[in-house]
């Protein structure tokens, strides 16, 4: 019957009746556990479905089993590509080289981390070797595919700032206020009309370190990169303790792709003004971009010792932690960063938070199971709690939490109403 299921499995899955096939490929794992080739296979499907560190966990048990399965090394290294775990990615694709000296696909996927890494150099050779390797394979189309890929690994040019023609506007308050206000006017979706009081400021104001900071955030929003490191430069150069200009230049430096050059921007806002916890967060997000996990981890931590209400600062650290694969961790934080919009009465992003939750619940590893605290006279409970158990994907930390806040707002019920009213709100995604 394994095979069968198998087989079944497989059917299924070039149909694409991905739920299907998984079910099958489950039932043939009961009689078989050992066998890599389902785990891969069930990998597979869970990742056309979009579930794909559910896939990633298929592919790393897979190899467990067969570490040779070039196949699985290069699936995994897809999903980790798609996840941005690009340390993750590379070293798969590596694997799946090293037991496929004549794998064209993995010499195609490695010239794609690698040019997203800006390695052009190494993409370019990447893409050479399969585009000869395809060729070999009587394979044209990818292979010309490959040869234009490394033909077109060329420096971009950024477009000329547009420098729109000053106009009046009422005096400045603060300059801190002054700043505010523009931005949120940007925010507002007024943005050319911020960038035209800017202009006027600093025509007025021409030595307001303040005026050009904010300008150059402004362009920043807009795209005009040029004009915006313009501005930084100069608001740096009128007040070199400027952390407002700093953090703009290291804000845009990350979005040109010098993160390196970010970092020290942020480094040196820090010294100025070391309890801003904005800074951190851009310099977590910064170093996330050079695939420096721990260190971003760091920073995301230590917004969170300075603001432990900044929701964001969670969000941002459960991201790094699914990139190196610590659910739990990334689990834990999801439903920090949800309390918090949830206590703001911030339901659109609470929502979103809990869906995102709930994701990678499904996606982690199984945990303990919940305690036996029940009466042994109410098996109802007992129910309960194994529903409540399988809903939280096996984290009974997490059902315990909200069980507990359910116990601080209506106090007095019996257990098993805070068990229902926790289950009613998971499946209906409150």
């Amino acid at each position: 019957m394994t095979q069968e299921y198998y087989q079944q499995g497989l059917a299924k899955a070039k149909a694409g009746d991905y739920r299907g096939a998984i079910a099958d490929f489950e039932l043939a794992l009961i009689s078989a556990p050992e066998w890599a080739e389902l785990y891969y296979r069930r990998g597979l499907a869970y990742f056309d479905l979009g579930e794909v560190l559910t896939a990633v966990s298929d592919y790393t048990q897979a190899l467990a089993i067969d570490s040779q399965h070039r196949d699985c090394s290069y699936a995994r290294a897809l999903a980790r590509l798609t996840l941005k775990n690009f340390p993750g990615a590379m070293e798969d694709i590596d694997r799946a080289i090293l037991f496929g000296r004549d794998y064209a696909p993995a010499y195609q996927l490695k010239g794609l981390v690698c040019k997203k890494l800006a390695k052009y150099p190494e993409a370019i050779s990447a893409y050479k070797v399969a585009a000869n390797l395809y060729l070999t394979q009587q394979d044209p189309i990818n292979s010309q595919r490959c040869l234009e890929l490394a033909r077109s690994l060329q420096p971009k040019q950024f477009e000329a700032p547009i420098v729109p023609k000053p106009i009046s506007r009422p005096p400045l308050t603060t300059p801190e206020q002054f700043y505010a206000q523009l931005l949120e006017q940007g925010e507002r979706g007024e943005l050319q009309g911020a960038i035209d009081n800017a202009n006027w400021a600093i025509q007025t104001s021409p030595n307001d370190a303040w005026a050009y900071a904010c300008r150059g955030a402004l362009y920043t929003k807009r795209g005009d990169r040029s004009a915006a490191l313009a501005d930084f430069n100069q608001a740096i150069k009128l007040d070199p303790n400027s952390h407002v200009a700093y953090r703009g230049r290291g804000k845009l430096r990350d979005r040109m792709g010098d993160y390196q050059g970010a970092i020290l921007d942020f480094n040196r806002a820090l010294t100025i003004e070391p309890g801003d916890v904005f800074i951190y967060l851009a310099r977590g997000n910064a170093r996330v971009n050079l695939q420096e996990y721990t260190t971003a981890i760091g920073d995301f931590t230590q917004a969170i010792a300075i603001d432990s209400q900044e929701p964001l600062a969670y969000l941002y650290r459960a991201q790094t932690y699914i990139k190196i694969e610590e659910l739990n961790q990334a689990i834990d934080d999801y439903q920090l960063a949800a309390n918090i919009y949830l206590e703001r009465q911030d339901l659109t992003k609470y929502q979103d938070t809990l869906k995102n939750l709930q994701k990678l619940q499904r996606s982690a590893p199984k945990a303990t199971p919940p305690p036996t605290t029940a009466p042994s006279n109410s098996p109802g409970n007992e129910a309960l709690r194994q529903r409540l158990y399988i809903l939280v994907s096996g984290h009974w930390a997490i059902a315990q939490r909200l069980i507990d806040r359910l116990k601080e707002e209506h106090p007095g019920n019996p257990e098993d109403w805070y068990l229902q009213r926790v289950i009613s709100n998971l499946e209906n995604g409150l």
